[in-house]
């Protein structure tokens, strides 16, 4: 009775000393909330990440904030390639995201001639620089105009609570830490930037 006894712990152990090193076994994948949260937490602490919080302020207002659409996740011996898009959130109307942009655009010397702070007359002015830039520099005059429709089309519209896609196909490798999971943000080749100033 003993020698199945022993036999039958034998097979159990032997059972789940297999499982353990089974490469087969399929990983725990964490869930879309925990890679945001860990995603959020690498924005917030990157020091190189400083000039992107504030175009996020500027943009999405002191109640925009940005949001993580997990696409995939790829199990990496250990760790989680994450494959995300950046989407923000905004916090106030889009024509007081556009006439705050727009302002930085111009050199203050020249906002300060202007007759009033609004919107038109940051875009008129930004315009009529483009036009002024045509007979020294038509590309960058081309890239301004750009930029100015673009980013018309993405936020003159839009009202708080408006989701805005700013950039595609970004990834991290999420790797498990003490306090839960870590963020390192990977440079992929087909990332694409929209609604974004060049």
């Amino acid at each position: 009775m003993k020698f199945i006894i022993l036999r039958g712990f034998l097979y159990l152990a032997a059972g789940a000393g297999l499982a353990a090193c089974n490469p087969q076994a399929a990983p725990s994948f964490p869930s879309d909330a925990q890679i945001s949260a860990a995603l959020e937490a690498q924005f917030a602490a990157d020091p190189h990440s400083a000039a992107a919080r504030e175009l996020v302020r500027t943009l999405g207002g002191d109640k925009g904030r940005l949001r993580y659409q997990v696409h995939q996740v790829i199990y990496r011996q250990g760790a989680y390639e994450a494959r995300y898009d950046a989407v923000l959130v905004m916090g106030q109307p889009g024509t007081q995201s556009l006439q705050g942009l727009f302002a930085g655009m111009i050199p203050e010397a020249e906002r300060a001639k202007l007759p009033q702070a609004s919107l038109e007359a940051y875009e008129g002015w930004l315009r009529q620089h483009a036009q002024s830039l045509e007979k020294t520099s038509p590309p960058q005059a081309q890239a301004l105009v750009q930029t100015l429709d673009l980013l018309g089309k993405c936020y003159r519209d839009r009202q708080p609570g408006a989701e805005v896609t700013v950039m595609q196909g970004l990834g991290a490798l999420i790797s498990p830490e003490r306090n839960g999971l870590f963020a390192e943000k990977l440079a992929l080749p087909d990332t694409t930037v929209q609604c974004l100033p060049a």
